[in-house]
């Protein structure tokens, strides 16, 4: 690495980021490679530093980080390399901020507007509800008139000869004898034949007792070969570099809720984009704090 007096951007020439980047790499006879070696950052990301792709790097945050580093790494001065790198993105971000305005906007128009149909079907649900409950209490039943009720016209000699006491009845003793009960013997029940007996009752059911759900314990996350198993969750926009033991680094930009999960022998060493923005469990134990939010954090070694 360069450690002499970082060099101030005076060519004329180099008027954007990438082109400085780009000059000033290639004089000195460095690869990509060496420079992502040197700052840690991925060689993909280095190059879209040097072609001003600013839509294939991460957040603005992440990308100061890249800028610093890169400039660091080539004896450049970080503060006016940060200030070239605002003067050629800030086409790129401004119209970035404002499509997000407007997909938000957007989002926020639809949600109000389902908001107020939601209320207007529920507000006709809750009257149709009124209405069926409290409309067939206010209709009465036509009670009919039974047809016994009903008075018929009787003329005069019916009515007479209805009022008039029937004549006495004679019995004669034939027909008195005739008509007496005549009692009946009432026969005992039979009994079983020998050698069938009655089938027994069948026992009642018994209450079953409630069972209720037991729920599990939560265990320690670890590996089942001994190894080190390393999860990662953020809590915010997160860029970090994760390298397991002796391998090739990863890299992730972690959405907030996002969890990713490492397995290694002996040890892990990070590089947090946003120190506060993770939190970070190694066996299942939590780690850290390990700085600020937005601060860069490199060389974060975990064993245990």
């Amino acid at each position: 690495m360069n450690t002499g007096k970082a060099l101030p951007i005076q060519d004329n020439a180099m008027e954007t980021l990438g082109g400085l980047f780009r000059q000033t790499r290639e004089r000195q006879r460095l690869s990509l490679e060496q420079i992502a070696s040197r700052t840690r950052i991925q060689q993909h990301h280095l190059q879209a530093l040097e072609e001003e792709d600013f839509a294939s790097l991460p957040a603005k945050v992440f990308v100061k980080g890249f800028v610093r580093s890169y400039a660091r790494s080539l004896g450049l001065d970080e503060d006016n390399a940060i200030q070239l790198f605002l003067t050629s993105s800030s086409n790129f971000y401004d119209r970035t901020q404002e499509e997000q305005q407007h997909i938000q906007v957007t989002l926020q128009a639809a949600h109000r507007k389902r908001f107020n149909w939601n209320f207007v079907v529920i507000l006709f649900l809750a009257l149709g509800g009124i209405l069926f409950y409290l409309l067939p209490e206010q209709q009465e039943p036509l009670s009919p008139t039974p047809e016994s009720e009903t008075p018929l016209p009787i003329n005069e000699t019916k009515k007479e000869a209805l009022l008039e006491s029937p004549p006495p009845i004679e019995e004669s003793p034939d027909s008195v004898s005739s008509e007496a009960p005549v009692p009946t013997e009432v026969q005992p029940p039979s009994p079983l034949p020998s050698g069938i007996t009655p089938s027994p009752l069948p026992p009642e059911p018994q209450p079953i007792a409630p069972t209720f759900p037991v729920s599990p314990v939560a265990e320690k996350t670890t590996g089942t070969d001994g190894t080190l198993v390393l999860e990662i969750e953020a809590t915010q926009l997160t860029w970090v570099v994760v390298q397991s033991d002796d391998q090739a680094p990863h890299e992730a930009l972690l959405q907030p809720g996002q969890k990713s999960t490492w397995k290694a022998n002996t040890q892990y060493l990070l590089t947090l984009g946003n120190a506060a923005g993770v939190v970070i469990r190694l066996n299942g134990e939590l780690q850290g704090p390990f700085g600020k939010p937005g601060q860069v954090v490199r060389d974060i070694r975990l064993k245990p």
